[in-house]
């Protein structure tokens, strides 16, 4: 108790002390050295996230989607060492389109049909059958089907809405060319988004799989999946599934990893202290002038940021106040700023200061 006691004397600050300057100047510094780019990640050729200054900037800027959205996946401890049940479930992540699963294709513009060859090996892999993929292609609404074989399925697409009789061949052609990729390109298995899936194990032997691409509302509904155990890039997505807690954890976690992947070595409650500022409303605003800038009630702390002309105009029109609280209005207008020992107020009791105006006027007749 009394080493934890040090430790957090330690690493304290003193009352008044300016920590989001502190925090601001910590992270920018480190930021300025970052590398563009994207880093592939140690051994894993498959899936790439995006790091360094551009992954930073997604995050403050708190851009809806990602650039490279990614899950990290575990699973219950009954089978999260069974590498066979990890595989399988692997399959059920995994976005998997008609066009990975055939052998070839013939096209007949004249009919409109398409006959399909199907790979009775990967079906196999992914415990497809022929009945689920025509399923998934009449969902469509678009197409026809019927199976010919065990291995092959025949497509035929439906006529254009409005086409009319009188259409010239030219765009039948084009109709049944645009349903035919259409066709290849269906989800007939798998997490709609989730590209990639790869497995992975950690020292204690447990396995876990990483995505490229994130759905974990989806991901929560596969059995034997960890449902309170799903780690994703997205700060959205996690609110979305989890809670703004969770999201300003995921925003804190992200921006330390990106900083500290280029060789930074930057104090954790930086990043905590600007995934607070973020999240403290009860959503995710961007840094900017359209989030947490924007958002400052001071009008000279808006105008002191960007759009100068736009923030004074409107404030005069709304006939607003500042009372000349926070740090950036007080050094605009030379009034000593409210950090360190300018938030110390000294007050004098009535009698003193009438002894010490006394004193000062004997002071002058001598």
């Amino acid at each position: 108790m009394e080493k934890n006691e040090k430790s957090a004397n330690k690493y304290g600050i003193a009352y008044g002390e300016a920590v989001g300057t502190v925090a601001a100047q910590s992270l920018g510094e480190p930021t300025t050295q970052m590398v563009l780019g994207s880093l592939h990640q140690a051994g894993i050729k498959t899936i790439v996230t995006t790091t360094g200054l551009p992954r930073m900037m997604e995050i403050a800027d708190a851009r809806k989607k990602p650039k490279s959205p990614m899950m990290i996946i575990h699973f219950d401890p009954k089978i999260s060492k069974d590498y066979e049940k990890i595989r399988a479930i692997r399959y059920k992540l995994e976005e998997v389109r008609l066009s990975q699963l055939i052998e070839g294709y013939e096209e007949d513009f004249r009919t409109g049909s398409m006959v399909i060859k199907l790979d009775k090996a990967k079906l196999a892999v992914y415990e497809i059958t022929p009945k689920r993929i025509m399923n998934a292609l009449e969902l469509k609404g678009t197409v026809e089907t019927a199976l010919v074989d065990n291995a092959t399925i025949k497509v035929k697409a439906k006529r254009a809405k409005s086409e009319s009789q009188a259409a010239a061949s030219e765009s039948k052609i084009k109709h049944y060319r645009i349903t035919f990729i259409s066709v290849l390109s269906t989800v007939v298995s798998g997490i709609p988004g989730i590209i990639k899936a790869v497995i992975d194990m950690y020292e204690d032997n447990a396995f876990y799989i990483k995505t490229a691409g994130s759905n974990m509302e989806e991901a929560m509904k596969i059995e034997g999946v960890d449902k309170w155990n799903i780690r994703s890039n997205d700060p959205f997505e996690v609110m979305k599934v989890y809670g703004i807690e969770a999201a300003r954890n995921t925003i804190a976690n992200e921006m330390y990893e990106a900083i500290t992947t280029n060789g930074a070595n930057v104090n954790f409650r930086h990043m905590s202290l600007l995934a607070d500022t973020m999240t403290y409303a009860g959503h995710i605003s961007s840094v900017g002038r359209h989030g947490v800038a924007g958002e400052k009630r001071s009008v000279f702390a808006r105008a002191a940021f960007e759009e100068t002309v736009k923030h004074f105009v409107n404030a005069s029109v709304f006939g607003e106040h500042d009372l000349l609280t926070g740090v950036s209005e007080n050094i605009l207008i030379g009034k000593q700023i409210g950090v360190g020992t300018g938030r110390v107020r000294l007050s004098v009791k009535k009698d003193d200061l009438q002894k010490l105006k006394r004193a000062a006027e004997k002071a002058e007749k001598k």
